[in-house]
């Protein structure tokens, strides 16, 4: 949007991603009535936290 400033603690990223993982997740965000983004957000968080435990 013209003039309003981004969120300084977001960074927007660009990946290419199968086509069918992302139409699941568009998917599963409609049905729970959320954003894709925190979908996806939710996924980097969960595969951080299982590998992060792995290393302990």
């Amino acid at each position: 949007m013209p003039g309003k400033s981004p969120d300084p603690i977001r960074q927007q990223i660009g990946a290419r991603v199968d086509q069918e993982l992302v139409t699941e997740v568009r998917v599963l965000a409609l049905r729970q009535r959320r954003r894709f983004n925190e979908v996806i957000e939710e996924a980097l968080k969960d595969v951080l936290k299982k590998y992060r435990d792995k290393a302990k």
